[in-house]
């Protein structure tokens, strides 16, 4: 990167690195928002296809993709690792409108297409924020990770939309062209970066760790309050709204809002994400990290009691704080995680806390399956507590960490100190967890 590309000022969309890659991504991210929605229209279309096999193999696989992407991406040059997971991609979306042109599409073929997805998912799903660090300055990574937030609320809203339109009008495999399309374009963005520094893990480690297995990891959150106390809190937060996910079809049809009822509210969600992302593009935000992420799960946990009141409105305005807040903490751990971490674990760390995040939703659908018997109330104050309980018990623990990350001139991406939020002179501990 160039010294002019380093100035931490403004939004790291001026920063040319950054902002090729941030493109590339969305457009993928939209992408594949867009080829799922294809995906179901095509197996419908077969004979004896199944829409259940098919999110099993969408899905599932990112259970074992996840860990080797983490255990890559801290091996290898995480730029030319995306660029070929992409290339690859495209390859394999672009085999559906092929088959479809030849006549020769299967349910089997769109199997496989989602089982390679789920297999690979976490690539670009954990590779993305790794290479962060090497894009921008220290001093804009919280907008950095801002921004790849409202990536993923820009690419789902636009992406569902479309495909939708699409779907209607053209036809699915349309739909899944462009996905391929669009694996092509985030390559191409991301082999026009160069000249970046810390790419390849292996080069810039000082722990000789990077190129190991997942114990470092492990040791490693288990020793950092940051990184321990918000992995626990986050997969209990994503229990609840795996729960959610089964209550809001039932709500929708109780509010009386019709077919539609559903995508009205998982929409206003999707919204309040994109309002917390734009909103902490601010350069500075001077508040503790710890303490914001302990005050927006309490916060979460009180906008889930509107779905308890009988107005649609209510419930609408609810989700959009629980959006909020969801994202606005998923950016600030993001940040902490970076300047906790060594920059040589990001491709294993972020990998096994993606995986586990993604595994977690199930189990707040089963959890719903169960409390739903004895009404939509009751799965509400159940998805209250996995919000607000972790929060309370971890307050004083992150608290006392009261950190938030602050950097030096001449630090290196990766490398930002953790400095105490009331008395910003005296360092605590670097970013090796020394």
């Amino acid at each position: 990167m160039t010294d002019e590309d380093r100035t931490p000022a403004g939004s790291p969309l001026t920063t040319a690195a950054f902002r090729r890659v941030w493109i590339g991504a969305t457009v993928s991210a939209a992408g594949d928002a867009a080829s799922w929605v294809a995906l179901v229209a095509l197996v419908l279309g077969r004979a004896h296809g199944s829409v259940a096999v098919l999110a099993a193999l969408y899905t599932a696989p990112v259970a074992v993709g996840g860990l080797v992407a983490g255990w890559a991406l801290d091996r290898y040059d995480r730029r030319w690792l995306l660029a070929g997971d992409s290339l690859l991609r495209a390859a394999v979306f672009a085999s559906v409108p092929l088959a479809v042109a030849l006549g020769g599409l299967s349910a089997t073929q769109l199997y496989l297409v989602a089982a390679v997805y789920g297999l690979l998912k976490m690539i670009s799903l954990a590779g993305f924020p790794a290479l962060i660090p090497s894009l921008v300055p220290p001093g804009q990574l919280m907008a950095a990770n801002a921004l790849e937030s409202a990536s993923f609320g820009i690419a789902g809203l636009v992406g569902a939309v479309g495909a939708g339109i699409v779907v209607a009008t053209a036809g699915p495999w349309y739909v899944v062209a462009f996905d391929a399309l669009s694996y092509l374009a985030f390559a191409v963005c991301l082999l026009g970066t160069r000249g970046l520094t810390g790419t390849r893990p292996e080069r810039q480690a000082t722990d000789g760790r990077s190129a190991g297995g997942l114990g470092p990891v492990l040791r490693l959150v288990a020793r950092e309050p940051v990184l321990r106390d918000t992995t626990v809190m986050f997969a209990l937060f994503n229990i609840g709204e795996g729960a959610l996910l089964v209550v809001l079809p039932r709500r929708a049809i109780e509010y009386g809002l019709g077919s539609g009822g559903y995508g009205y509210l998982v929409a206003a969600m999707t919204g309040g994400e994109l309002l917390a992302a734009l909103t902490l593009l601010r350069p500075n935000w001077r508040p503790s990290l710890t303490r914001s992420i302990v005050a927006a799960s309490l916060i979460a946990a009180g906008t889930v009691l509107a779905l308890l009141v009988p107005s649609p409105w209510a419930a609408i305005a609810g989700l959009v704080g629980l959006g909020g807040c969801a994202a606005a903490m998923t950016t600030w751990a993001q940040t902490l995680r970076m300047a906790v971490a060594p920059a040589g674990t990001h491709g294993r760390l972020f990998g096994l806390l993606r995986t586990l995040m993604q595994a977690t939703p199930p189990l707040g659908a089963g959890l719903a399956a169960l409390t739903l018997r004895h009404g939509a109330a009751v799965t509400v104050l159940a998805v209250c507590a996995l919000m607000a309980v972790p929060a309370l018990a971890f307050a004083r623990d992150l608290t006392a960490a009261g950190t938030r990350p602050e950097t030096e001139p001449g630090d290196q991406p990766g490398s930002a100190r953790l400095m105490p939020r009331d008395d910003p002179d005296q360092s605590v501990t670097s970013a090796s967890g020394a």
